[in-house]
Formats: structure tokens, sequence, C-alpha cells
């Protein structure tokens, strides 16, 4: 019967872990180990001499290795540039600590600190790496029971988060991501907020730094706050309701709309309930943000080869909903434009089932390259149908309103749709 072993790496970390925890305990305060992750191994939260806690928390990543590796005075350690990235991007004081299990000595830095003042001194060129950057850490930075060693996490406790806000003067974070599109989705009571955002590939792989960016991403596109009255200089001053975010980390999945991790914030979750993501894989409690991986958090590349369809076969697969988009979009004009629109109305209510169902149909379809731009078209003009539906359905607005938001978009929609189907064929 096969029994569980720790591998040699294993018992070097629970050394790590057991070293800095027994120096932490003997200043009279906490260390917490963390669920197991990719960037993050505990925490120290500060006692006053009181036994008070300051509430203060310094979060600490643990790397242990059989030998320390000596260059003048300093240590060199090869770091993962993941969890610099992750660094670069939080908000709370990170501390980097370096465990030698021959030596059983260990040393730290302040990882933020050391991003700002060494790494970013001689320029931004080390965020293109792919694997691990070389950092020095200074031989009297050591992990001991000594006034200075406690001192100084004191003092990074206290004044850390300011100092970073200080160092900080572009937002680091958007190194990271760029924001590809806005799209102001609103009904008539609800201002709500799309935007879809590239994100930088090596940064993707680790959940951790992405709940970090996924905060300041949020934050950026509630401060944009785009509505689509901007032209008629009727902007709006409120937040907005609710913001979905659609993360990609390759543009073949932007062009192709499979992202993977979508993210919704809700404004006042009392009166506000989720439309987006009612099951979500995360929630991050303190900015009401719930996060959905899509497809075990993993690139979506291999899906994109296994799924897409040969141009035939995809125009096969939307014969029947073009037809039956591009005869919605002309009658739907025609009818609204009668001085009784009853028959709009009625109209609306027979076919209600068949907007969804068509809607949900696209939404499974994966378009090859060239046919891209009349999918986009197809399912955009979809949406607004669904919507229009909804909006009867929920009594949202009066006609000139439905008409200024979906109707009045229809002639032009049912063109452009003819446009890109002579492009196609």
């Amino acid at each position: 019967m096969a029994r569980s072993q720790l591998d040699i790496k294993q018992i070097y970390e629970y050394e790590s872990v057991v070293f800095v925890e027994r120096v932490i305990i003997k200043n009279g305060w906490k260390y917490r180990d963390q669920e197991k992750d990719n960037d993050i191994d505990g925490e120290i939260e500060v006692f006053s001499n009181e036994g008070e806690t300051t509430a203060k928390i310094i979060k600490i990543q643990l790397k242990a290795t059989k030998e320390l590796k000596y260059s003048e005075e300093s240590i060199i350690f090869d770091c993962p540039i993941k969890f610099l990235n992750f660094c670069d991007v939080c908000d709370i004081p990170v501390v980097l600590v370096v465990y030698g299990v021959d030596e059983e000595r260990a040393f730290w830095i302040w990882t933020q600190k050391y991003i700002f003042k060494a790494l970013d001194s001689e320029g931004a060129e080390w965020r293109n790496n792919t694997s691990t950057v070389r950092i020095k850490i200074p031989i009297t930075n050591e992990v001991k029971q000594s006034e200075d060693f406690y001192n100084a996490l004191e003092n990074i406790s206290n004044e850390g988060v300011n100092e970073m806000q200080q160092w900080r003067k572009r937002e680091t974070s958007e190194y990271y991501f760029t924001i590809l599109e806005e799209k102001d989705n609103s009904t008539l009571n609800k201002r709500r907020i799309s935007a879809k955002v590239y994100i930088e590939r090596s940064f993707a792989t680790s959940k951790d730094s992405m709940e970090e960016l996924i905060k300041k991403i949020n934050q950026k596109v509630k401060n944009n706050n785009y509505s689509k009255r901007i032209l008629t200089e009727r902007n709006e001053s409120g937040e907005p309701d609710y913001v979905w975010l659609y993360l990609y980390d390759d543009l073949i999945q932007y062009e192709s709309g499979l992202s993977f991790c979508r993210v919704e914030w809700i404004n006042n979750k009392e009166t506000n309930e989720p439309i987006l993501l009612r099951k979500f894989d995360q929630i991050i409690e303190d900015h009401n943000i719930r996060i959905k991986w899509e497809s075990n958090y993993r690139p979506l590349q291999d899906y994109l080869l296994l799924n897409s369809i040969s141009k035939k076969e995809y125009l096969e697969s939307i014969r029947e909903i073009l037809y039956f988009a591009k005869n919605e979009l002309g009658s739907l004009a025609e009818l609204f434009n009668k001085e009784n629109k009853s028959e709009f109305y009625k109209h609306i209510s027979f076919k209600r089932s068949e907007y969804t169902k068509n809607f949900l149909a696209m939404s499974d379809i994966l378009p090859p390259y060239e046919c891209r731009e009349l999918n986009k078209i197809l399912y955009e003009a979809l949406t607004d149908l669904d919507n229009l539906a909804i909006s009867i359905e929920q009594k949202q607005g009066n006609e000139n309103y439905l008409n200024s938001l979906y109707v009045k978009k229809f002639p032009k929609q049912l063109a452009i749709l003819e446009y890109e189907i002579e492009k196609v064929i």
C-alpha cells in the first residue's frame, strides 16, 4: 500500500516556516500560514509592547534553498518573475525571506521597495522577463531575534502603505493590462459598464496576482465611467450599478470572444442582484467583486485549436440564425414606424423565446478568423433583439427610449450584416 511521502523540497519549505515562525513569535507577534498558493506563504500580524494588535499586516513569501549564494555583501537569489509581478501591484507590504537550510540562516527584503529603488531605477525592462530576475539581499538584512530586525518590520508595517503610494507616481499595475474596449450597457434603471481587457501573459498565470490586478482594473473602469451619451454632453456623474470585466491574455481569444476570466462588480449589493455571475469561483468580499475563471484558469489556446470550425461549417451553423436576425431587424423597424404599434408589441411577445434561443446559440459558435467580423455583428444584433424584448417585458422605458436604444439601430445593423455577408461569400 502506497504511503504519502515528503520530497526534499517540501522538507526545506517546512524548515523555513518553522525557522521564521519561531523568530516572529519570540517578539510577541503572530505568524499565520496562508492557504497554499503561488505567491504568498504567510503573514505577520504586528502587536504592541502591551500585547495589543496594531491591525498591521505584512505578507511573507518564503524561499528555501539548500545553500545560500553569496556575492560580496549580498545574498544572490533568482526570484520568480510572477512573484515580483504580484508585489508590483499589491497594496500591502510583501517581504521575501530566503532561507538557507545548511546554514540555518535566513535573509529578508521588502520587495516593493526593492522593485522601486533597485529594479526600476535601472529601467522597467525587468518586467519583460518571463522566468526570473536576479536580486541582491544585503547580508545585514538577517532574520533573527534582534531589535534591528523587529524594528525594521514594524516600520514597514506602519509606513509601508504610505511609502508605496508615494513611489508609485505612475500606477505600476498599468504595465500589465490594456483596456481594449469599453461599453455602456445601461438600461433605463441601471448603469452597467463593461470592459474587455488584455492581460500580459506572464502576469495572467497567477491567481494571486490577478486578484490584485482585478481590483485595480475594476476601479479604473469605474473611474472612467464611460457613457454612450458622451457626445450629447450628458455624462453620468454617479457610480455605475454594475461593472463587468472580460479578461484575455491572447488577442485571438479577444477576437473570438473567449475570455479566460470574467468579473462582476456590484454597487450596493443590497438592492442589486448579480446578473453576469450568478455562479462564480471566488469573491473579493471587501470589494464585492465576483470572479469566474474559465477553462480551469488555463489559457484557451487549446480550446481554440480544438473547437474552431471551417468556413463552410460555420456558415452552415449560422444559416438559420442569420436568416432569423435579418428578418427581425427589417420587420421590427417597419412595425415600430406604424402609428398603431400594437402589432409591434404582439410580434415581440410572439418571438420572445426565439430571441433568447438564437442569442444563446451564437454564444457556443466559434468562427474561423475570416468570419470574425460577421460573427461579431450578428452577435451584437441578436443581443439587441433580446435586450429589446427584456426591456418591453420588464416595462423599462417609453417608446422614445426603446427607439433610441434599439430600434433605430436595426436598419444600420441589417445593412452591415449584408455587407459582411458579401465580404465573406
